[in-house]
């Protein structure tokens, strides 16, 4: 684009340097129209000065004639010069004319070049996910029979398989709590003390790593319905 546009203005400049040669050359020619003026002046006060002089020498008439047709075609010969000199200055200014080469058109404004896009800002990576809480490992179940009396061991297995009713496939960790705690409330009122309660607060713990509104995962749900369902025929035999 650069090579085009100095391209151009070197055109401009030649034209530049015509054109100077060209007004040289009409301001020798207008010169030269001077100097035929000049001549032309000169000629026409000769004239004048010869008409006076020979009008004194021979005033006689037969002469007045003769110096007449002399002045005709001296004047007669003075305006062929002077419209050779014209039509031929005529001539040259056409030819100059035509030597005049025409204006150059303007060079376009070099275009600015596009600024590339910005780029966009890279979108923030999704929050990584809270690691599921881990399982506390609990102790193998022991299947001895409770030394609980039977009428008040097959209530405690009631309650147990309360706290299984309410593992259910989407169950929320809130309501499977709330189940432990009745199920351990009604338990301590029918034994004040019995092993059964250690493993009520380690089940509660596992499902306390869950937020309460959170559901329960399949894994959790099914560990634990394992855990209890192995607890109850210690207390309820088949």
């Amino acid at each position: 684009m650069a090579e085009q546009f100095l391209g151009r203005l070197t055109k401009i400049e030649e034209s530049i340097n015509q054109l100077g040669e060209t007004l040289k050359r009409m301001i020798t020619i207008l010169g030269t129209v001077t100097e035929i003026k000049s001549e032309v002046r000169v000629a026409k006060d000769e004239i004048i000065t010869a008409l006076g002089k020979q009008g004194q020498a021979a005033p006689a008439a037969d002469n007045q004639e003769a110096l007449a047709s002399m002045v005709v075609q001296e004047v007669g010969a003075v305006r062929v010069f002077v419209q050779e000199a014209v039509e031929k200055l005529r001539n040259e200014m056409l030819e100059i004319v035509k030597q005049i080469p025409a204006p150059a058109a303007p060079a376009p404004a070099p275009v600015a070049p596009t600024p590339a896009p910005k780029p966009k800002p890279a979108a923030a990576p999704p929050p990584t996910p809270a690691p599921e809480p881990e399982p506390v490992p609990a102790p193998a179940p022991s299947v001895a029979p409770s030394s609980v009396p039977a009428d008040r061991a097959m209530q405690i297995a009631d309650h147990l398989d309360s706290i299984v009713k309410s593992l259910k496939m989407g169950c929320k960790a809130g309501s499977v709590l709330d189940a432990m705690a009745v199920a351990k409330a009604a338990i301590e009122k029918i034994v004040p003390s019995d092993p059964i309660m250690v493993r009520i607060d380690q089940w509660a713990g596992i499902v306390g790593g869950y937020q309460k509104r959170k559901e329960l995962q399949a894994r959790d749900i099914l560990k634990l319905k394992k855990e209890i369902k192995a607890e109850i025929p210690k207390y309820r035999p088949a």
